[in-house]
């Protein structure tokens, strides 16, 4: 006889539940990963051309003003990658604790698994020792 879960399918769906919750956290990983980096770029390219003031000279004012104004954008540029990257975290955060929870039910699932499979092992045992002792009388009151 063989062991059978009688809540195999709500294990499957548990299990099916923690994946799906693993690649939506891998993806939100990768995108705080991907903001991190362009963040980066960004902080490189702004530092880059604030210490290039210094050495350049300007023909007119016309190019000193769009100096500046490249400067300020690529501010905001980073400022918008601040605000994305914190909204991420927070995203990320989340679905870290969705994973947690997912990751919970389907270890109680594994657990009420194995209990009946206890079960089923002990009642095993004992149809196996009550055959065992009714061929010991058998042959014995012969």
């Amino acid at each position: 006889m063989k062991f059978e879960f009688s809540l195999e399918s709500v294990l499957k769906v548990r299990e099916h539940e923690e994946k799906v919750q693993k690649q939506k956290l891998a993806e939100k990983l990768n995108k705080k990963k991907h903001l991190n980096a362009l963040k980066e770029k960004l902080k490189r390219e702004l530092e880059s051309h604030i210490n290039e003031d210094g050495n350049s000279t300007y023909e007119n004012l016309h190019d000193l003003q769009r100096k500046q104004q490249y400067i300020n954008d690529l501010h905001n540029k980073v400022k918008k990658v601040n605000s994305s990257l914190e909204s991420v975290k927070k995203a990320v955060d989340q679905q870290r604790d969705k994973l947690a929870d997912v990751h919970k039910k389907r270890h109680i699932m594994e657990k009420v698994k194995e209990g009946e499979r206890e079960i089923f092992l002990e009642e095993m045992s004992k149809q196996q020792r009550k055959v065992m002792d009714e061929v010991a009388t058998q042959t014995f009151s012969r």
